[in-house]
């Protein structure tokens, strides 16, 4: 019998909606483990709704649904079994609770190679010195995905021989420039064919800076030629969204609230501007790297490490100032040539140092380096393709 092929388990621990970049993240992942001899499977609470997602991952999908609490008994229970199944040489535990269940569960198993992934940056509360130590005691490496969050996480007392900070990236494939995108668009919507676009895509919730649209909307509407903000996504801001614009008297040709919307990447390329105002907490933002990846100039808050990797590729202003958002927005529509050399360098830097391909690659790297210091196991060729059972 030939011996089993090295597989890496991939926790998730929320929910995916769509096949946005974080989606994108884990079939680059899935390819990188292939190409290295890693058979891949993901554990997802609930089913994907991207069939795309499903159908383009080289990974068997799994469903175990999210522990109930700390300790959650049917939980460890599910997993266990999947674990005792499959004897996997990896576990890679990326969101929340799951992630802490995930890796005691994995360690009770004797899995001997390790992983987590914070996503966001951590508070500095006692609690939260407790939860890191205890969660980097559990891993070989605890991934960062920004050197915001990696430095937030040695000040918490993880040690840093354990951190990698590894941006998670966008694929420059699926969001490229496109110069009949905005009259596409512009005729969809029913809007004049000069009308500038200003785009937003995020979740409408507190922390996301979405409160800050109606009033760009309502300041580019003295823009010479006419402006409309269209703010793709959903959530529970958008009825105060609704209300703000009808109170400044904004009508369909100033601001239009779209809704979750399928075709991200078609709306960033008809943009003329890109803005992301956010003001809470963010790890690494995907949103304005995926705008950058259309070519499109880019206003966004300097939260994280935007501002230093940003640089020289998009317009960064302070979280919350609605003055130097509109500002920097007046800037670009006004200076065309501009905005389009912004685009240009933008797309260069995204092509050259935040692909999904390079971020899958270099989480690939460190499985290997990590779990070789711990154990070896036989290795066979690559295989192309997987199937996706559920369990």
């Amino acid at each position: 019998m030939p011996p089993r092929r090295p597989a890496v388990v991939h926790v998730m621990g929320w929910h995916s909606r769509q096949y946005g970049s974080f989606e994108r993240f884990l079939v680059a992942l899935a390819q990188s483990c292939d190409r290295s001899g890693l058979e891949s499977h993901f554990v997802f609470p609930d089913a994907p709704d991207s069939c795309a997602f499903v159908r383009d991952a080289p990974a068997a999908i799994h469903l175990i649904s999210s522990p109930a609490g700390v300790g959650d008994p049917r939980f460890a229970r599910r997993l266990g079994g999947l674990l005792r199944r499959l004897r996997p040489t990896h576990l890679h535990a990326h969101f929340g609770l799951d992630a802490y269940e995930a890796l005691a569960t994995a360690a009770t198993f004797g899995i001997p190679a390790r992983f987590t992934t914070k996503h966001i940056t951590p508070s500095s509360s006692r609690a939260s010195v407790v939860r890191h130590r205890l969660l980097a005691a559990l891993v070989e490496a605890v991934f960062a995905v920004s050197s915001d969050v990696g430095d937030r996480l040695a000040a918490l007392g993880v040690p840093t021989r354990k951190l990698e900070v590894v941006h998670l990236g966008v694929d420059p494939d699926a969001y490229r420039p496109d110069p009949t995108a905005g009259d596409a668009l512009r005729a969809e919507l029913g809007l004049a064919p000069r009308t500038r676009l200003v785009v937003s895509t995020s979740h409408l919730r507190p922390g996301k800076g979405v409160e800050l649209m109606p009033g760009l909307a309502a300041a580019l509407a003295q823009q010479p030629g006419g402006a409309c903000v269209l703010v793709a996504g959903d959530g529970p801001l958008r009825a105060a969204l609704e209300a703000e614009s009808r109170r400044r008297r904004l009508g369909a040709d100033r601001i239009r609230l779209l809704g979750l919307r399928e075709d991200v990447p078609r709306l960033l390329a008809a943009a003329d501007v890109f803005v992301f105002p956010t003001v809470g907490s963010e790890g690494y933002p995907l949103g304005p790297l995926e705008a950058l990846a259309a070519a499109r100039p880019v206003v966004a808050s300097g939260v994280g490490d935007l501002g230093r990797s940003l640089a020289g590729g998009a317009e960064i202003v302070p979280p919350g100032d609605e003055r130097a958002l509109v500002a920097a927005c007046r800037r670009l529509l006004a200076d065309p040539a501009r905005a389009q050399a912004l685009g240009a360098a933008g797309r260069r830097l995204v092509t050259e140092r935040f692909s999904t391909r390079r971020a899958a690659d270099r989480h690939v790297a460190v499985y290997l380096a990590r779990a070789a210091r711990r154990r070896s196991w036989p290795r066979t060729p690559p295989t192309s393709g997987a199937s996706t059972p559920r369990s």
